[in-house]
């Protein structure tokens, strides 16, 4: 497994954990007050710890492990697998833009708002690690 596939599960499990904690955790019975708002702020701090510090460690402990694997410059085989990671991740951020105008329209909660963007957003980018992964695991 090379060093970039190493940090992409890190940074899957990373997000799946952390706002898998978010949305499970997540005050429901407010999230039509103005209470909402500073709970997703709240529960925001610890979820960007969390992701920030296991995927700092992880990439020195897998540097400090394989020094030459991580300053080796992306080939064409990881560029093309970042590219078809990141298309894939553009269906779902589109879906969730379009769900973000239909809350905006329909008079959904600030706080019902923001967690419709950060739920886009996790999605997108779960998609496209995730992508990733299996690209990477089919040998591409």
């Amino acid at each position: 497994m090379s060093f970039r596939e190493k940090i992409h599960w890190v940074a899957f499990a990373s997000l799946a954990a952390a706002f898998g904690w978010y949305f499970l955790r997540y005050p429901w019975s407010i999230v039509a007050r103005p209470e909402g708002v500073a709970a997703v702020a709240g529960m925001l701090v610890p979820v960007t710890i969390v992701i920030i510090g296991s995927m700092s460690i992880a990439a020195a402990a897998l540097a400090i492990r394989a020094p030459r694997e991580a300053h080796l410059k992306e080939d064409e085989r990881e560029k093309t697998i970042h590219l078809r990671g990141t298309h894939a991740a553009y269906y779902p951020l589109v879906l969730g833009v379009w769900a973000n105008l239909f809350a905006v329209f329909h008079h959904i909660s600030a706080a019902g708002r923001l967690n419709l963007l950060i739920a886009t957003v996790v999605v997108a980018e779960l998609v496209r690690v995730g992508a990733q992964l299996y690209l990477y695991r089919r040998g591409h």
